[in-house]
This record gives structure tokens, C-alpha cells and sequence, in this order.
């Protein structure tokens, strides 16, 4: 009877996990190095038993998130949530049940059902509300920006893309002036292209003007719109980019920054500010159902008073005093003085730092 380890290097990464996206393959094999090999990877399979695995579910529950500081971690950081490990457990499950169906190699899958929720009692309840930027607050870590990483951070949170469906837009393919729209149709994971998250993350976004001045600016006709050389490659993970605006939150006072992530819920809570219709938020987002939308977001539809605007950022700047117009004029008057090249790059950092439109 192999282990658990022996399994999943010999036969599951190799003939079952070939399959998988890329950016869900990734994530499983965290799941695997940092929290279910270490514990039952030199299990015989027959010995993954129901009860070890309760046992080790009740364990995660008390364990304290990674600290990213080994010299002085936070002793109050939280513990890891109960999606995280409904997310180790099913993969478990799964891998077993590989084992179980296709190689024959238990008679059933002990791990069969276990995701009932009543074998979760532990967790301790979480906040869930996402977290977002008062409008000032935003509009003042804004300000501290600098090109490249403030044109991507507008059009983050005036598009409400992910990551990899941002760096993964294509100027002659998915930008449509004429209707104005935004085309969402795969995504990039480590610069590899794949599917978007579901299937109705493939969508058409409508574009609002600042989003329109950014993609004017790009003065290249077909490739990445996001990109250090010209459109040829694209943007990887963005680390730097991440970081700087972090920074950027931090020197601007705000004591909780948000993460990259959050500006796509920062987009959805100037929807919902602008009094746009829950059915039509969910499709610009991409949710799966407008009750999802209201299920995540509902508090904050409970405490917002509508601003009927035309485009959320009429929410943030008075037309003509955004950034994106500091930004343009101050282009137009250099360009009169002196020509200047067509496009940037900072260099170095794998990709990342570079100033994806001229200026």
C-alpha cells in the first residue's frame, strides 16, 4: 500500500492534476507543501482514516495564520479560516477518492461526506464583509501614486478585473472603443493563459472614462495592454506593482491597508453607491447570480445612500480633476516642449516594474 506522499508524486500529479488550471493546480500544491503532506504524507492511504482527519480539522482550527515575520511575529494574527480548510480537506477527499475509483486501491473512500458542516463546528464565526476605502481615504492613497502603478490601480477599481484578467487584456482583441466595452475572456496565471475563474466571469464591462483615457494612451495597436516592451509580454504576478500600492496606503495614513484583490470590491461598493441595479453589478462583475452579489455584499447596500451618478468615479473626483486628466495634460505640455519616447521601463523585478503607458 503506498503513502500518501508516494500516491500523489507517482500518480496524482502525473495523471490526475494534469487537468487542472494552472492557478487551481498551484493552489493545491500549497495546500499539499505547507499543511497535508507534512501531517499525513507518510500515512499508508488505508491509514487516512475518518478520525484522523477530525482530529487534524480540530487541530487547524486553533492554528495561527503564517507569519510572513520570523524574527517578530504577531502573536494576535488570526487563525487560518474555515474556507481554508473546508478548501485542504476537499482536496483530500478528492485525492483519496482518486485512489478509491481509479486505481482501486481502497475499498471505499473514508473521506466520503466529511464536508457537512457539523465536522466545521470548531471555527470560530469570521467576519466576512469585505473591506474596502472610504472615498477619501481612496482618492488620497491615489494621489500618492505614480504611473505605471496608478493607471493600474484606476483601472482595477473602475473595472472590478482580477489580476490575471487584467494583465490578460489584448488591445486589438478586447478593447472596443465603439461600443465602449470591455472584453473579458481568459486570464493569465505566471503569464500562462488560461480560462477565467467561472463562467460567467466571461463578460463585457462598459468602460467609463478614465478606464477610456487609459487605454488611449497605450501607443501600441495589438498585444498586452499591460506590458513592459510593447505589448509582447505580458504583466507576471505584480508583485512590485502590489507593493507600491500598499506603500501608498501606508504613507496616506490609512492604517489597515486593502489588498489588490479589495479594489475589485472597491468597484462593486461604488456601484452600489451610484445606484446601479444589483442584476446589473453582478453581470459587470462577473458573480455568478445577483443573490451572490447580495449575499456578499448586502451590508453595504443596507448602509449606502445611493448618488444616482453617471459613472462611479463621479463619486471620487469632480469631472476634469482626476487623475488620469492631471495626467494627460501634463503629457500634451511636455510633448510640446520635447519629444519624449514612446514608452518606458523601469527594468529588473522579474518583469513587474515597468510603466506600461508613456508619461
Amino acid at each position: 500500500m503506498p503513502t500518501l506522499l508516494e500516491f500523489v508524486e507517482k500518480t496524482w500529479r502525473d495523471q490526475v492534476a494534469t487537468n487542472l488550471k494552472s492557478s487551481t493546480r498551484h493552489g493545491y500544491e500549497t495546500y499539499l507543501k505547507h499543511h497535508l503532506l507534512p501531517e499525513f504524507g507518510d500515512y499508508p492511504l488505508s491509514a487516512v482514516t475518518r478520525p484522523a482527519v477530525k482530529a487534524w480539522i480540530t487541530k487547524k482550527a486553533r492554528e495561527q495564520r503564517y507569519s510572513y515575520s520570523q524574527r517578530n511575529p504577531n502573536p494576535n494574527r488570526p487563525t487560518l479560516s474555515k474556507k481554508s480548510v473546508l478548501n485542504m480537506v476537499a482536496l483530500l477527499a478528492a485525492i483519496l477518492e482518486a485512489a478509491t475509483v481509479d486505481y482501486e486501491l481502497l475499498p471505499a473512500n473514508p473521506l466520503r461526506g466529511i464536508l457537512r458542516r457539523r465536522n466545521f463546528a470548531d471555527f470560530r464565526p469570521q467576519d466576512r464583509r469585505v473591506r474596502i476605502l472610504e472615498p477619501e481615504d481612496f482618492t488620497r492613497a491615489v494621489a500618492d501614486l505614480k504611473p505605471p502603478v496608478l493607471q493600474m490601480v484606476l483601472f482595477a477599481s473602475l473595472t472590478g478585473c482580477r489580476w490575471g484578467e487584467q494583465v490578460a487584456l489584448r488591445i486589438e482583441e478586447d478593447v472596443d472603443f465603439r461600443r465602449n466595452r470591455l472584453r473579458i475572456s481568459r486570464s493569465l496565471h505566471k503569464r500562462s493563459p488560461q480560462t477565467p475563474k467561472t463562467e460567467q466571469s466571461v463578460r463585457d464591462i462598459v468602460m467609463s472614462p478614465i478606464v477610456r483615457r487609459i487605454l488611449r494612451a497605450v501607443t501600441w495597436h495589438e498585444g498586452y495592454v499591460f506590458s513592459p516592451d510593447g505589448g509582447r509580454t505580458p504583466i507576471g504576478d505584480g508583485s512590485w506593482l502590489k507593493r507600491q500600492w500598499r506603500n501608498a496606503q501606508v504613507r496616506s495614513g490609512i492604517r489597515r491597508p486593502i489588498r489588490w484583490h479589495d479594489l475589485r470590491h472597491q468597484f462593486v461598493s461604488l456601484l452600489i453607491a451610484a445606484g446601479q441595479d444589483v442584476k446589473y453589478i453582478a453581470q459587470q462583475a462577473g458573480h455568478a447570480s445577483a443573490g451572490f452579489t447580495l449575499d456578499r455584499y448586502g451590508h453595504l447596500f443596507e448602509t449606502s445612500t445611493p448618488t444616482h451618478a453617471e459613472w462611479p468615479e463621479d463619486l471620487l473626483w469632480t469631472p476634469g480633476e482626476d487623475p488620469m486628466c492631471t495626467i494627460c495634460a501634463q503629457k500634451e505640455q511636455d510633448a510640446s516642449e520635447t519629444p519624449r519616447p514612446a514608452s518606458e521601463s523601469f527594468g529588473g523585478g522579474g518583469g513587474n516594474r515597468t510603466r506600461v503607458l508613456s508619461g
